[in-house]
């Protein structure tokens, strides 16, 4: 028993060190960009095309922007980490070189960045620089740095002029349920620091993807999700776009999941210790006189642990049921193993007085 339990110990050790990682992995993590202040977006164009195994995302911005002066400047900052390939960008059509922007610049005091100040906040120290808060998760935000963005510099006519972005997306995934879910993600919060917003189009092309898809951002004006989707906004409808592939599983597995791994413990608990109380019956009638019954001791010592055990496994069973889509992610369910100490008593003391009960019931009627 001694060595099972140091094997169980640090299967669950290796276990709970491999679920400490968060459950979401994250995929693309862009947005609309940041706009200086001579610079008014008129309309930004959002047109994504899901691949067909949900695994990447092409995605092509297009913003009609103005500005109000002439010469050399930066218009735009972009957040773009984890994508796919290149990051792209044309203005009026010529493409245009996109650079990170240098790691010194840690504030935007005295910087080619100062007229993007309405964008940042200062920080609690003041060494440290300005920051902006990106959102990619409801009510949870990522805090960036200006050196932590993209940007491209050039001379610009006073006017309107169209700017194009395109790169690849790949996908996040969320493994906080028992299923995964995938998603791709594009953060519309930078928008909030813009002089004014006029329009926003988005288009979700899933003509490639054959199973049902949703968003964040309710029913589409034209089309459906499961083809080529249209929405239109004058107003930012959320701090962040989402598409979400959610994939179906069998009724047997859905079963699975209600009852949960504490159900199926609970089950085998409730059949094995009527199946308990049977034996100590039956022993004792064999038995009457014997002080101790070896039928409780043995059964109080194995069966709480088997019961552990089953919830334990059980949520492996019910990733093996569920398949591929599986999350395989629980926590640190395998520390369960240590409330043996614990049960197992209270189960001995129950089961030994009804032994003690049923005994004084065998030896009155005889």
């Amino acid at each position: 028993m001694r060595q099972i339990l140091t094997i169980i110990l640090f299967l669950s050790g290796r276990i709970c060190l491999a679920n400490m990682a968060s459950p979401v992995l994250e995929g693309t993590r862009t947005g609309s960009a940041f706009s200086s202040h001579d610079i008014d977006i008129l309309k930004e164009k959002i047109y994504l095309k899901i691949d067909k195994d949900f695994k990447t995302a092409f995605y092509r911005i297009e913003y009609l922007i103005r500005t109000d002066t002439s010469g050399q400047q930066i218009p735009m900052l972009f957040i773009a980490k984890d994508y796919n390939g290149n990051f792209s960008v044309w203005v009026d059509n010529r493409e245009i070189k996109v650079l990170d922007v240098p790691y010194e610049y840690k504030t935007i005091r005295h910087t080619p960045f100062e007229k993007f100040s309405n964008s940042f906040n200062r920080s609690s120290r003041d060494e440290e620089g300005e920051t902006v808060e990106i959102f990619w998760q409801e009510n949870s935000g990522t805090i960036y740095y200006l050196n932590d963005l993209k940007y491209f510099e050039i001379d610009l006519t006073k006017g309107e002029h169209q700017i194009r972005v395109e790169y690849m997306a790949n996908v996040w995934t969320d493994r906080s349920d028992w299923v995964k879910e995938y998603s791709f993600r594009y953060s519309l919060s930078p928008a909030k620091y813009w002089k004014s917003f006029d329009n926003l189009e988005i288009t979700l092309d899933a003509s490639d993807f054959t199973y049902p898809l949703t968003t964040n951002l309710g029913k589409p004006n034209k089309g459906q999700n499961d083809g080529i989707s249209v929405w239109n906004f004058s107003e930012l409808p959320a701090d962040f776009f989402e598409v979400i592939y959610k994939p179906g599983i069998n009724g047997f597995a859905k079963a699975m999941i209600a009852v949960r791994p504490i159900g199926m413990a609970l089950i085998f608990f409730v059949l094995t210790a009527f199946l308990h109380l049977i034996g100590i019956k039956k022993y004792r009638r064999k038995e009457p006189a014997k002080k101790h019954s070896r039928i409780v001791i043995t059964g109080s010592i194995i069966l709480p642990f088997i019961v552990l055990l089953i919830y334990m496994f059980s949520f492996n069973i019910i990733d093996l049921i569920i398949g591929d889509a599986a999350s395989n992610y629980h926590g640190y369910y395998f520390l369960a193993i240590i409330l043996y100490p614990f049960v197992m008593p209270v189960y001995w003391i129950i089961m030994w007085l009804a032994d003690k009960r049923i005994k004084g019931r065998i030896i009155n009627n005889s």
